[in-house]
């Protein structure tokens, strides 16, 4: 969730060939990135109003919204700025160092936070809320990025649909799976020496994945955990390769946007309908990638600051704030969502200038790559 930061050298050089760096990256910083995660998580927040609220007249519009289409849109955008970003670190500890300072500082201190914050509304007293086990497992697993283990804070939105304080940090554990498993990746390309059939294989072993989910637990097990295993890594890892593709065959999916665009409309509507995901994360990236190097008038859409990441880590518990103090009931739908969206606005502002861009400027590099990948 990030801009393409500066380049620097090459993780492998040996696994490139020579182009012009230049202006092979100043082609790929001219993009729409900022303004589609914008979007994306705006998305996100009018489907969760609608989700935890359970109240179809708080805004009845959002039911025609599916958050699941932002956040894949999310892991796309991820796979191509993180190969990107992988491929021009000095080495493994720079990468880690990198994507540590993008994900961590935000992530830590809203789980804080509301750990400390949230005792004001818990049915707990102050010294009986501070001393609970509870809490402090919440911190330790929320931190360790285990949100499923210990979601809920001690008597916080109890009578609410879920006690969840922050259900959108699900995605922050499949992101950083991403991370880690990014270098596998580039080591499996470098050994077959192919990345179309590299990729194809990864993709392909994902929906095989997929199918077995489906066929074994969906049809014939448990439902709830289907729906568990499905929004983990294996399963949505083909959202991730197909962002990766953007990236290794960026200058070909350039030429030929439109021409994709048209093939992928009706392949993703066609799959979205009925059900099925075989093509569907190749089809949502080609859209993606049409709209990101199209519209130039949005290529400094974020000039001001990435917003998007603390608009999303921070919005699921205003909702339910919201909700336990029942304001989606006490005003015009249209007042308390015009809030809701507001104020995860303003919190996504500070959360950008006063913890995200602090740590992103000390790991600033400005110098181009000798090479990218072929």
């Amino acid at each position: 969730m990030e801009n393409i930061p500066a380049p620097g050298p090459p993780v492998d050089a040996g696994a490139y060939k020579l182009v012009n760096p230049e202006k092979y990256f100043r082609l790929m910083q001219k993009n729409n990135f900022d303004f589609l995660r914008f979007i994306f998580a705006f998305g996100v927040i009018l489907a969760h109003v609608y989700e935890l609220t359970i109240n179809n007249e708080v805004f009845p519009a959002a039911k025609h919204i599916d958050s699941f289409i932002a956040v894949s849109g999310f892991f796309i955008i991820s796979g191509f700025l993180i190969t990107n970003s992988y491929s021009r670190c000095r080495n493994f500890k720079d990468y880690l160092v990198k994507r540590a300072r993008r994900i961590l500082p935000a992530y830590i201190f809203v789980i804080i936070i509301c750990s400390i914050v949230l005792c004001l509304v818990s049915t707990h007293g102050f010294g009986q809320y501070f001393s609970n086990n509870s809490l402090y497992q919440y911190l330790a697993a929320n931190i360790l990025f285990l949100n499923f283990l210990h979601p809920c804070l001690p008597g916080v939105f109890e009578h609410n649909f879920m006690c969840a304080v922050d259900g959108s940090l699900w995605t922050l554990k499949v992101e950083v799976s991403f991370y880690l498993i990014l270098p596998l990746i580039f080591y499996l390309i470098i050994r077959i020496g192919k990345k179309a059939l590299a990729l194809f294989m990864l993709y392909s072993l994902c929906l095989i994945y997929n199918f077995c989910l489906y066929k074994y637990f969906q049809l014939h097990q448990n439902s709830g955990l289907y729906f568990t295993l499905s929004h983990q890594l294996p399963s949505l890892m083909p959202y991730f390769i197909a962002g990766m593709a953007v990236f290794f065959y960026f200058d070909k999916m350039l030429k030929y946007k439109t021409l994709l665009l048209l093939i992928a409309l009706p392949v993703y509507l066609a799959e979205y309908y009925w059900g099925l995901e075989l093509l569907r994360p190749l089809a949502l990236t080609m859209i993606i990638f049409y709209v990101a190097y199209s519209f130039s008038f949005l290529n400094n859409f974020a000039k001001y600051g990435d917003f998007s990441y603390g608009i999303y880590i921070f919005h699921f518990p205003v909702i339910q704030l919201f909700i336990a103090c029942g304001l989606y009931q006490k005003y015009p739908s249209w007042i308390s969502v015009t809030l809701t969206l507001l104020i995860s606005l303003i919190l996504g502002v500070l959360s950008w200038n006063f913890i995200e861009k602090k740590f992103l400027t000390k790991a600033r590099v400005s110098h181009y790559p000798k090479s990218v990948i072929g």
